[in-house]
């Protein structure tokens, strides 16, 4: 339904706030790391202050091919990670990030380039390449987690850059999860996003997915509260007005099948648009639920109601015809239905179980009415039964009493 925002562009972001100490001038440099010549050391100079990827990496490759060998080796691999990261090239950056992994494992700046590009590779790869890119983004997104700030980094950039750092590590787990069909694994790392950053309206739209996909009755109203997050959140971090718009619509198709209404559900977008996660007294009852309350409520207020439709469900029922053979030239229970027709000197009253329904009940009054009742008036009735029609329903009683008009037997 929604394409994947990917951290790639705030990973190449977060690798220049600590990409600072990587190519120092060689001036700055350690003593032992010297520049071959003029030549090199304005190379070397000059991939330090570009700024443009494009041509940082002529500057790489004229670097590579005049001095093959050289002091700065595994700055150079770091450089051509960094370049190809600002360059979008999520396959090269993948490639040097692992190069770089060879010479210094467990690199900060590699292993979260390979992180943030793992979505972006996944979708184009081929099924044999798949499983590795996913195994590469889980190991790499793994060792992001209680990082040592590197000499030379300010404190306070430093903690912005692990804060964001962390959340990429967990929404890419998250996201390789969802690949993997592990909904829980997926659930545990969206919630950890969340939790440290909730302007994220796509990771709450996931986190309701995968929560779904677990078909857990216990986490309706988590699964639920996330998409209506997703749906109703306006600030920084929320979904283009389209995608909005489509989880809105799938929102209401995903409540009312739960639910069998859409009452509460504009109370529920409310709330979650101010909150990324439910809170714990959240109840969103299903559609069950809303019925068998909703009958147990109508039982207490039209018990003579009910008392038809429960005989009507037993004669249509497996036991009906052995019912119907026991009641068939007896006394009914007292009954109360909506009138059909009662017209003035007749003595039949057709009677429905909803205003304006189908004819349910036909009784014959021993006594003619003097007077019509009008249509949708409820009447309490009892009578003998007669006959019986099971499709369409259809109860024939003789003999009849309606109090309500003086009718009696």
């Amino acid at each position: 339904m929604l394409t994947r925002v990917t951290n790639f562009a705030l990973a190449a972001a977060l690798l220049m706030l600590v990409w600072g100490a990587v190519i120092p001038p060689p001036a700055q440099g350690q003593a032992e790391k010297r520049p071959k010549d003029q030549k090199e050391y304005e190379l070397i100079n000059g991939v330090f202050k570009e700024t443009d990827a494009a041509k940082k990496l002529q500057m790489l490759q004229e670097w590579e091919k005049s001095y093959p060998e050289t002091a700065y080796s595994t700055e150079r691999v770091q450089s051509f990670m960094q370049a190809h990261q600002q360059a979008g090239n999520a396959k090269e950056t993948v490639e040097w990030a692992k190069k770089v992994l060879n010479l210094i494992p467990g690199d900060i700046q590699a292993n979260l380039a390979i992180t943030a590009t793992t979505a972006v590779l996944y979708p184009g790869a081929s099924d044999s390449e798949k499983p590795q890119i996913l195994e590469d983004g889980a190991t790499a997104a793994g060792a992001l987690f209680n990082l040592q700030k590197p000499a030379g980094v300010d404190a306070a950039q430093w903690a912005a850059a692990t804060k964001q750092i962390g959340e990429t590590a967990h929404e890419t787990l998250g996201w390789i999860a969802m690949q993997r069909k592990d909904h829980e694994t997926a659930e545990k790392e969206f919630l950890a996003v969340l939790e440290s950053n909730p302007a994220k309206a796509q990771v709450s739209y996931w986190l309701g997915t995968e929560v779904l996909a677990q078909s857990n009755p216990n986490k309706n109203e988590l699964a639920l509260y996330s998409i209506a997050r997703a749906a109703a959140y306006e600030g920084q971090g929320a979904l283009p007005a389209e995608g909005r718009v489509q989880v809105d619509e799938y929102l209401k198709t995903v409540y009312t099948t739960y639910a069998g209404t859409e009452d509460g559900l504009e109370d529920l977008k409310a709330m979650a648009k101010n909150s990324p996660l439910p809170p714990a007294d959240l109840e969103i009852k299903p559609a069950a639920v809303r019925r068998y309350e909703e009958e147990q409520q109508s039982r207490k207020e039209n018990p003579l109601l009910w008392a038809f439709l429960d005989l009507k469900k037993t004669l249509q029922g497996p036991s009906g015809d052995t019912v119907w053979s026991d009641l068939r030239g007896k006394l009914t229970p007292r009954m109360r239905l909506y009138v059909v027709s009662a017209p003035a000197r007749s003595r039949t009253i057709r009677l429905s179980s909803t205003q304006g329904g189908p004819v349910e009940v036909e009784v014959g009054l021993t006594n003619m009415m003097r007077q019509g009742v009008g249509g949708g008036r409820q009447l309490t009735f009892d009578g003998v039964a007669s006959s019986l029609t099971k499709n369409p329903f259809k109860l024939t009683l003789t003999d009849g009493a309606v109090p309500a008009l003086g009718i009696s037997r």
